[in-house]
Order: structure tokens, then sequence, then C-alpha cells
């Protein structure tokens, strides 16, 4: 179906995957199901959510049957849950987005759009943090890319924004299912390093809420540092961000 002329008939499975997250997993569903262009299927992943997440999927799946959501518990991580996923869709081209997350109207459309116009067995979409106050604004350059500093060459699509062909995904084995985050980043790593083409679609635009204080802050932190060592990743972005903080307060200090 890559060749039809039309790309509105190109179809597509959207993969999520969710844990506790019923606070939010309302808003993430209503902004999918007003997407210009929607997926042939919805395969969500819930990994036995302990509070109503699973409860309110299944309210709103069946309240919205023509979205073809197929929603399914089971215990794993976020790597093993996407995999699973993959295993069950019935379409070649695969998207990927996360719950937590608010998608733009035209987000997956951009993303398609892009596949067809490109060539491309990997689109890469962009992400923007949804920041209410100013704290918000300082920490979210740690955990998302900004738009003045990205170009097609130097971005790296995450599966927070990501449309890719199962081709492709099953070539590299998928995501490295020991690691419950970075996980995306080393896929896109090995892909990047074969010398495989990514497009990229910058208006193909998800929203992130990014942490609400210092605890949720140094949390996530943590997490992302654990999992790069477990990955054996070392991202140049970081130690920017580090050695510019370190030499501020280094100035401060004397």
């Amino acid at each position: 179906m890559y060749g039809s002329t039309d790309y509105r008939k190109i179809s597509v499975s959207l993969i999520a995957t969710v844990f506790n997250e019923e606070n939010n997993i309302k808003d993430f569903l209503e902004s999918y199901k007003k997407q210009a262009f929607l997926a042939k299927e919805f395969i969500i992943i819930d990994a036995y959510s302990t509070d109503l997440t699973f409860k309110i999927i299944q309210e709103f799946a069946l309240k919205n049957k023509n979205l073809n959501i197929r929603f399914i518990q089971k215990k794993s991580n976020r790597s093993e849950a996407r995999n699973f996923a993959v295993s069950l869709s019935k379409n070649d081209l695969l998207a990927f987005t996360d719950a937590g997350c608010l998608l733009d109207k035209f987000w997956l459309e951009e993303l398609v759009k892009e596949f067809k116009r490109s060539g491309f067995e990997i689109v890469g979409g962009f992400f923007s943090g949804l920041v209410k106050n100013s704290f918000e604004s300082a920490v979210t350059p740690y955990f998302l890319q900004l738009s003045k500093n990205v170009s097609e060459k130097n971005f790296f699509p995450t599966t927070r924004s990501l449309l890719i062909t199962k081709n492709i995904w099953n070539k590299y084995d998928g995501l490295n299912e020991k690691l419950e985050l970075s996980e995306d980043y080393q896929l896109m790593l090995r892909i990047k390093k074969s010398g495989s083409k990514i497009a990229f679609a910058k208006k193909a635009l998800v929203y992130w809420y990014p942490p609400k204080n210092l605890k949720e802050f140094a949390k996530k932190i943590y997490s992302f540092a654990k999992s790069d060592v477990e990955a054996g990743i070392i991202r140049p972005k970081v130690i920017l961000i580090f050695l510019r903080y370190f030499l501020f307060l280094f100035l401060l200090f004397f």
C-alpha cells in the first residue's frame, strides 16, 4: 500500500503502553480521537495498572468502536510491551507514542505524509513540553530537544513520536527488553550507525508533561541516568548541559 498516490490509503498500526495513567489517560485518548488521520488499529498494552487506567480505556473503547482500539493487559516493561504489540499488529507500518502525552491534531497525518514524501522507512516526529510555570520551563531541556537546536542531521527520534516499518523494526530486533528506559534511544543509535536514513517531521507534534517539582525531576533524572548506564549510552547533549551548570556554579562560587 506504500505505493499508493494517496497517503490516506496507507494503513498504520498505532502502539502505546500505559501504567497508572488515570490522571491523564482520558485526555490522551481524546487527543487521538481528534486526529485528522486515524490508524487502522490502536493497540494499547497496559502493564496491569493498579489504578483506574484500564477501566477508563475499556469504557472509552466501547464508546468509540470506530477507533478500533485493542486493549490488552500484560505484565511487562515498556520494551517488552512494545515488542509484544508489534507482534500483534496487522499492518506493516507502525506508529508509536506514549501515554502521559497529548497528540497534536495533525500528528499522525504529518508522520504519514513525511513517510510518503521522503520514501524513508523511519520518520521521527517532534515533541514539546506542556509547561505551566518557570520551573517546568527550566527542567524541560533536560528531557526534550528544543526546536531551536534541532535539525534533521542531529535529531534522534523516540517512541514518543515515531513512524517505522515493521521490516526495519524486525531487522534491528526491536527494543532491548532488558531496558525500561533509553530503549528507544539505543535502537535509534543502532539504526543511525548502520547508515539507515531517518526522515524528520517537525510538525508531527506530541506534547509532553514535564516534572512538576524537584522530587519528580530528581526521580526522572536518576531513572534516565541509570538506564543510560545499563544501555551503554553517552549522550553529548546531557554532558554539555551538566558542564554548563557546573561552570555556572564554579564561577558563582569564586
